[in-house]
């Protein structure tokens, strides 16, 4: 069969840098999956252009809530050209109803145990509505090439899958619904092998929690030193605080980390179950700088217990601690999750265009502020980290790696630019009777 395997673009596609973007792990392992007796072609919408003119048997669709729209519309389209297709992903997993309305078939949960036997169905003409895999105990996922995958300009990111699952169980988060609150891991050796393949300057491992259970990451970690690679991971603010686990990162190759810092309202954490008290995340931070490792912290507007303050408070936190770079984000309540329930129960979920389900447009009516306060507050808060004068505060963090530190300022102030515009038509949108 003639195979296609498309990610497709998001409404705000150029957050990141093209050269920071990491090839879709999910397609390579599908295409693995799929052997040789198929012609398999992957597309990501953020770099590749849909082949329109060519004839396809299946086309298999990732799907996030955000990409949603686009990903039905595609569907129709090679749906009118003759093709099968196939929608998976978080969003159909936890909306199979609505993502089966614009498919053939829908995949449910993860795909590694199951789409040999979608490939079956598909060739015998006999290919079913639902597909449905139930979390499995053991992670069986295979090894991939790389191949062409990766792009060209440095510095590139090869991803990598050691784990799946988190134990934290956040209200906004969806990864405990889809992958389990157990994390499981892949055996070492095939991490280390899947390493060895790796073709760009960093290796980014895509687990939420990469040391979830840490006598795995002291073993991983242990048997990565040899390799002399570079690390980039998500992590936890105390993986940084354990000085074991974090030497032993280092000597791994550790070079850069994400870290869900989420909140500085101390307040929020029986809603954050990793939340820590600011002064330790100081010292995590102060850690950080010292190795020289890049630490990109992510923070969330639009809690419960966040007033129009969190935004100036959260901004001196930035700025008193140098955080190389931030990823600042509207609070979204993501279909699957406990968050969303809980808006939906309380009436106040906006709608559910899921096109703006995008972490940066309020979808819901937060507690202690309006819509509007939050987005303008987000945009603020922005605007300020992304002056000259945020830029140079935060300098004395970027020198490890200037490169990667001025191209991720250059992106987000290029985004920050968009949001008035596109505030100001969402909030367009949704005064419009049709809008909701």
């Amino acid at each position: 069969m003639r195979i296609l395997l498309v990610a497709p673009r998001a409404r705000a596609s150029t957050v990141t840098p093209a050269w920071l973007r990491i090839p879709q792990m999910s397609l390579l392992i599908l295409e693995e999956l799929s052997g040789n007796r198929h012609h398999v072609v992957i597309v990501e919408e953020d770099s590749d252009s849909l082949p329109l003119a060519e004839k396809w048997d299946l086309v298999g669709i990732t799907v996030m809530t955000a990409t949603a729209p686009r990903a039905y519309a595609i569907a129709k389209i090679f749906r009118e050209r003759g093709a099968k297709v196939i929608l998976g992903g978080i969003h159909p997993s936890v909306l199979p109803e609505e993502a089966g309305q614009h498919a053939d078939a829908v995949l449910v949960g993860e795909a590694e145990g199951i789409w040999r036997s979608i490939l079956a169905d598909a060739e015998q003409g006999t290919l079913q509505r639902l597909y449905s895999s139930p979390t499995p105990e053991t992670l069986e996922i295979p090894l991939v090439n790389y191949k062409n995958r990766i792009m060209s300009r440095a510095p590139t990111l090869t991803p990598v899958i050691a784990s799946r699952g988190c134990p934290n169980g956040c209200e906004f988060c969806s990864v405990p619904g889809i992958y389990g609150k157990r994390p499981r891991q892949v055996p070492i050796w095939q991490v280390v092998e899947q390493v060895k393949r790796s073709c760009g300057e960093y290796v980014a491992f895509l687990d939420d929690n990469l040391a979830a259970t840490r006598e795995y990451a002291l073993e991983l970690f242990a048997a990565l030193r040899s390799l002399k690679v570079k690390i980039i991971a998500q992590v936890a603010v105390k993986f940084i605080l354990d000085d074991e686990l974090f030497e032993a990162a280092l000597a791994a190759g550790l070079k850069g980390i994400f870290v869900g810092f989420e909140s500085i309202e101390e307040k929020s954490s029986a809603r954050l179950r990793k939340l820590l008290p600011n002064h330790e995340c100081g010292i995590a931070i102060q850690k950080c700088k010292t190795a020289g490792v890049m630490l990109h912290g992510s923070f969330i507007f639009g809690l419960d217990e966040h007033d129009k303050t969190i935004f100036a408070r959260t901004l001196d936190f930035v700025m008193k601690h140098e955080i190389f770079s931030v990823n600042a984000n509207v609070l979204t309540p993501y279909p699957g999750t406990p968050l969303f329930e809980r808006m939906v129960s309380e009436g106040r979920l906006l709608h559910r265009n899921w096109i703006f389900y995008d972490h940066a447009t309020p979808v819901f009516q937060p507690a202690l502020m309006t819509v509007e306060d939050l987005a303008e507050g987000y945009t603020k808060f922005r605007e300020s980290l992304l002056s000259l004068r945020g830029i140079l505060r935060r300098l004395p963090a970027g020198m490890s790696n200037l490169y990667v530190y001025f191209n991720i300022v250059a992106a987000f102030r290029r985004t920050t630019g968009e949001l008035k515009e596109h505030y100001e038509n969402y909030f367009r949108w949704l005064e419009r009777p049709e809008g909701c």
